[in-house]
């Protein structure tokens, strides 16, 4: 049985060398943070990029991707006749029904198919303080009836991993490798972020390299098949990429407006799995062509649908349906650009005038919210160190000038394999910096680790002060990085 992707030039694919090098330059002009970047032709390989340090063996957290997996081990169990889509969920938990009776009616009467299509009863459902996630299922106020509107929500899927778990006796992870991953030559032993419970978070916790990526949304835009073996029934695949109901409300996206299916996006090309971050895999399948992405885009507002447009207008717009003849040079140029490629760093100038003023100088800061009490700046060549205090304790981050420094970042308490509990160790990352102005030194940093977020700094310098602005587009930590603060240098005065 085949186990991987044969890989093509582009050309071979009907794509010209030209737009994929045009596509990643426009990924680029937009700020993209990008770590991987994908194109599959039918079951061919005709583009594959990674930004180091990412690589293809880098088992990337996927972040709400993973729904798409629960919704496929759901399918599964459905084509075994374990459960059936109108099945109520409650009646699956006759324990928690006991526990936390009287259920409310609504919730008694929403069926797995509502949970499927994101039409739960819940108003809101911020269930992420409850120390059992399953058990707000049952506690949670119901607003309306299930199974009319639609309304995000990972309650929902952490309901139908639980789900998995009651019917199978497994979590959805061990289910989908025997019965997907493995035939599929997928990664061995993939993991899966926990639930505070200790359950496989299919809401966001999938950790998979792209190629896992490409070969899950290839059996889902196949009609579940891989190399002729039916691994998914096929009229549950279609329907699960399908529009089940209309999302065009509870979205201000445009590219969230193309309806719904079972854990599965509708696009304008067909369907999508999407995580936060731009974790994507884009099938079009009158193209029969996928697109997959990893990146950590929670810094911008609209990352998806910067990398949908340059899609749309750079890749499909230019695609023949026939092979092109073979461009050399291209295709060089090509390999070339995709070679040299990094995690990007802060754009700006490499030296200020400012630099030797501050070096080595320690500014006491007002109090403020992030409490942080201090910082410090040390420079040597084209690196730099910032010392600071916190409520954590004395810290230190190095940063390069055109280049990334990789490091564990400086605190401990941020969450590990388990949701909601300290992992006590501090999250890989990278570093970079750049003057904005002469007297304006921006530093950011990425978590690149099983969490991924972004956290920019901003050091004015005027006279012997420095005002400091941090902000974070992350998930659940960088917390104690946001906010303003000014100080005062201790010793000698700045020009």
């Amino acid at each position: 049985m085949r186990r991987d992707f044969l890989e093509i030039t582009p050309e071979a694919a009907g794509i010209p060398s030209a737009a994929v090098a045009a596509f990643i330059d426009r990924l680029h002009e937009k700020t993209l943070p990008m770590h991987s970047l994908l194109l599959l032709k039918g079951d061919k390989i005709a583009a594959e990029a990674y930004w180091r340090p990412f690589s293809r063996d880098f088992r990337h957290r996927m972040y709400s991707t993973s729904k798409s997996f629960v919704s496929v081990a759901i399918g599964i169990l459905v084509g075994d006749g374990k459960i059936s889509l109108d099945d109520r969920v409650a009646d699956f938990f006759p324990d928690y029904q006991a526990r936390h009776a009287p259920v409310h009616p609504y919730v008694a009467m929403t069926t797995v198919r509502d949970l499927l299509k994101m039409t739960t009863c819940f108003n809101a459902a911020d269930y992420a303080g409850y120390p059992d996630w399953t058990g707000a299922f049952f506690q949670l106020p119901a607003g309306h009836l299930p199974g009319r509107s639609f309304r995000y929500d990972t309650l929902a899927t952490v309901m139908l991993c639980m789900l998995v778990r009651r019917v199978s006796g497994v979590e959805f992870m061990a289910l989908l490798q025997t019965r997907l991953f493995d035939p599929a030559g997928m990664s061995p032993n993939l993991q899966c972020i926990q639930s505070p419970c200790g359950h496989d978070w299919g809401g966001s916790g999938v950790l998979c390299t792209t190629r896992d990526l490409a070969k899950f949304a290839y059996v889902c835009m196949h009609g579940g098949r891989w190399d002729g073996e039916q691994l998914v029934p096929e009229a549950y695949i279609n329907a699960a990429t399908a529009r089940q109901v209309d999302n065009t409300l509870t979205n201000a996206d445009p590219e969230s407006q193309h309806g719904y299916g079972y854990q599965f996006w509708r696009t304008r090309w067909g369907f999508a799995c999407r995580g936060m971050g731009s974790q994507l895999a884009v099938c079009v399948p009158e193209h029969d062509l996928i697109l997959l992405t990893t990146a950590d885009t929670q810094a911008l507002a609209c990352g998806d649908g910067l990398i949908y447009d340059a899609l749309d207008s750079l890749i499909l717009r230019s695609m023949c349906r026939s092979p092109l003849p073979e461009a050399p040079a291209a295709y060089g140029a090509l390999q070339a650009k995709l070679a040299a490629l990094s995690l990007r760093t802060v754009e700006g100038a490499m030296e200020s005038p400012c630099r030797a003023a501050i070096d080595g100088r320690t500014f006491l800061l007002d109090e403020n919210s992030m409490k942080m009490k201090y910082v410090r700046f040390t420079f040597s060549g084209d690196e730099g160190t910032l010392a600071y205090e916190n409520a954590t304790g004395a810290h230190e981050l190095r940063f390069g000038f055109g280049r990334q420094v990789r490091q564990v970042f400086p605190e401990t308490h941020y969450y590990g394999r388990t949701m909601m509990q300290p992992g006590n160790r501090g999250y890989d990352c990278h570093a970079s910096a750049a003057w904005a102005r002469d007297d304006s030194l921006l530093l950011y940093v990425y978590a690149t680790d099983e969490y991924f977020g972004t956290l920019r700094m901003n050091f004015v310098f005027a006279d012997d002060t420095v005002t400091v602005q941090a902000e974070k587009f992350a998930e659940r930590f960088f917390d104690e990085y946001q906010g303003f603060t000014s100080g005062r240098a201790v010793a000698r005065a700045l020009p």
